[in-house]
């Protein structure tokens, strides 16, 4: 089971195609519906997404994520899995195709960090892989029924976040994967312009947000450290910004959430324990990547004493023991997550050597017991 978004205060999962929410006053979630096929013949799409197909993938690679669910309104969900966007409008249980994305986009479409919701208007970044696609940040003013391009990215390999300022408004993008490829923009007037760039300690998935600062973690599994960054807000229009280092981690960071607690701004992150290198590095590269985890850290301190709150080893599979000239793909191991004002954090450890595809909550007072 993955973890996908809060919607209407539920929990929304899947597993491989079918919609999973949160029962009211029950425990656990309930299959409420399923992606369509959008193509019979799509043999990619059912070994990536379909069950049985999938699960005889899986076996061999691990679980690899092949569906994203964002809530857009009170009303509406979108989803996206392999080259496919759909769309809901009663909460998951019937969902239309509403536009095809790149040929060589990943198992589930684009990355959970890439779509967001400003003035009424979705946005979301492409995920080619073929290094060849030029990647484009879409715009929906319908929700999601049709898409336009609000700006194309000529330079970069793909988008990995497309992101709201909830103190600002603007639109904040994180882009990769080589060294020039790698920038964090804002998406003004059609086009990214850059806060920073040019080299793998600009490499972010998701951003986190406070009243004083953006905060990132890189992205990078051959780099042996991977550092927590921060830059304060006086800066996002230097010529030169110079982020803080506040953290070092040993393994990628890929996903953010910011919560409040008493008063108190909490940033926590997860990293990826990565089964392979990274073709867009340098020849020769070695894996650093040791576990997938959350971290956090909290404003008392200026984000600079992190906390290791779950922490988990990838799932051994197959493929990790027999694997000639390394041709058979592998499945990371990540931890997902998602918060609720009211609620907390929700974290799901998935492709883990244990827990793997459980949602847990992390409570608030989980968090205030280590301020």
């Amino acid at each position: 089971m993955k973890l996908q978004t809060i919607h209407d205060g539920r929990v929304i999962a899947t597993a491989d195609r079918s919609v999973l929410v949160e029962s009211v006053g029950e425990p656990g979630v309930k299959r409420v519906g399923k992606l369509p096929v959008p193509e019979p013949w799509d043999l990619g799409y059912r070994a990536k997404a379909t069950a049985p197909f999938r699960s005889v993938v899986t076996t061999l690679t691990g679980d690899f994520p092949a569906v994203n669910i964002w809530s857009i309104d009170d009303g509406t969900l979108i989803a996206s899995a392999d080259r496919w966007l759909f769309r809901s409008t009663d909460g998951g249980s019937r969902w239309t195709t509403v536009r095809s994305l790149p040929d060589s986009s990943a198992p589930m479409g684009v990355l959970p960090s890439a779509v967001c919701v400003a003035d009424g208007t979705v946005y979301l970044g492409e995920y080619p892989l073929d290094g060849e696609t030029t990647p484009r940040i879409l715009a929906s003013e319908n929700g999601g029924r049709t898409w336009l391009t609000a700006a194309s990215l000529e330079s970069v390999r793909h988008v990995h976040s497309v992101q709201t300022d909830p103190y600002t408004g603007d639109i904040w993008v994180t882009t990769g994967d080589a060294d020039m490829e790698c920038q964090i923009g804002r998406l003004r007037d059609g086009t990214v312009e850059a806060v920073g760039g040019g080299d793998q300690s600009w490499r972010a998935v998701e951003l986190a947000f406070t009243p004083e600062a953006v905060l990132w973690g890189v992205d990078s599994v051959y780099t042996e450290l991977k550092p927590i960054r921060k830059l304060p807000r006086e800066r996002f229009d230097d010529p030169d910004p110079r982020p803080t280092t506040v953290h070092e981690v040993s393994s990628s960071v890929y996903y953010a959430e910011t919560v409040s607690v008493g008063g108190t701004k909490w940033v926590l992150f997860s990293t990826a324990m990565e089964a392979g290198g990274d073709s867009t590095g340098p020849d020769g590269q070695t894996v650093y990547s040791d576990r997938a985890a959350v971290i956090a850290a909290s404003s008392t301190t200026g984000f600079t004493e992190w906390n290791v709150l779950v922490a988990f080893r990838k799932r051994s599979v197959p493929t990790d023991r027999w694997n000639p000239r390394g041709v058979l793909p592998r499945a990371n191991a990540y931890v997902f997550l998602a918060s609720h004002p009211d609620r907390g954090v929700f974290v799901n450890p998935y492709n883990t050597d244990r827990d793997n595809g459980n949602i847990r909550l992390l409570s608030d007072r989980s968090l205030a017991r280590r301020s």
